[in-house]
C-alpha cells in the first residue's frame, strides 16, 4: 500500500481516508490594493492569481465553511505552476493570491507576510489516503499502522480529519 495525497480510488484499488488537507486562498498584504481585505468569492475574482495547475488552472471552487455553499469563478493566473514551494514563493513576492495548505504558508502567515483572504471560504481539501489492493483480511501489521496514522495525523499541524 501506499500514502498518497489528493488520490481517486482506481479499479481494483481500496482508499482508506485518513486525513485532509484543509486549503485556502492566501496572497502578500495589500494585493487587492485599498480598502478592507476580501470576504467573498466575489471579490477574488478580478484580482491576479497564481494557479497550481495540479489542483486549478482557469477556475477556483470555493465551499463556505459553515453553509456549505459553493462558489466558482474563473481566474485568468499571472503564473502557472506545479510547484507548490514555487507557488507559495510568487504569493510572497506579491505577484497574486493562490490556493495552499495550511503547512505550507504557516509560518508565513504567522509572520504576516501572507494573509488568509474570505476568510470563511476555502477550496476543497486535500485527502490523505492509504491505497492498497482489495482483500478479505487486513494483516495485523497494516491494522497497527491504519491505527497509528489516524492517531498521529491530526496532531500534524495543517492536517485535520475528515468530516463524517
Amino acid at each position: 500500500g501506499e500514502v498518497l495525497f489528493d488520490f481517486e480510488a482506481k479499479p481494483g484499488l481500496v482508499a482508506i481516508r485518513l486525513a485532509e488537507l484543509p486549503r485556502f486562498v492566501v496572497a502578500a498584504p495589500g494585493l487587492w490594493g485599498e480598502g478592507p481585505l476580501p470576504q467573498h468569492p466575489g471579490d477574488l475574482a478580478t484580482l491576479p492569481w497564481l494557479a497550481l495547475n495540479t489542483f486549478y488552472r482557469d477556475e477556483v471552487t470555493l465551499r463556505h465553511a459553515q453553509s456549505g455553499e459553493t462558489q466558482r469563478f474563473a481566474i485568468r493566473p499571472r503564473l502557472s505552476t506545479d510547484h507548490l514551494h514555487a507557488m507559495c514563493n510568487a504569493a510572497l513576492a506579491g505577484l497574486g493570491a493562490g490556493i495552499a495548505s495550511t503547512w505550507a504558508v504557516a509560518d508565513a502567515m504567522a509572520q504576516e507576510r501572507l494573509v488568509q483572504l474570505a476568510p470563511e471560504w476555502q477550496a476543497p481539501p486535500l485527502p490523505i489516503s492509504l491505497v492498497l489492493p482489495p482483500t478479505r483480511f487486513q494483516p495485523a501489521r497494516l491494522r497497527v499502522f491504519i491505527q497509528l496514522m489516524r492517531a498521529h495525523l491530526p496532531t500534524v499541524p495543517g492536517v485535520r480529519v475528515p468530516a463524517t
